[in-house]
């Protein structure tokens, strides 16, 4: 694997961003939305000796009738990942 390129502030904002959204996106694959009431994605990045360290915690209220489960969440997050380190892989490295 390349070594990860240098990264600004603005390239960790972008990050940040750009997380969200593939994580809204696999959130929303896997979990109907009809059935949620509230989505709220607390992204933590971390970049120090140039290691790149990316924590997320998903808050998700669910409508009263919903069967969703905690391993659906955990599904779409784990995706999420897969794809932000292909997003990290293809923008960020040598």
């Amino acid at each position: 694997m390349s070594k990860l390129k240098k990264l600004s502030q603005d390239d960790l904002s972008t990050i940040s961003d750009d997380f969200g959204e593939i994580l809204e996106r696999e959130v929303s694959k896997n979990i109907s939305t009809k059935e949620v009431e509230d989505l709220d994605l607390d992204i933590i990045i971390n970049y120090e000796n140039d290691q790149l360290d990316v924590d997320v915690d998903v808050g998700v209220l669910f409508d009263a009738l919903s069967d969703i489960n905690q391993n659906q969440i955990m599904k779409a997050i784990d995706g999420a990942y897969l794809k932000f380190d292909s997003y990290i892989d293809e923008n960020y490295r040598d």
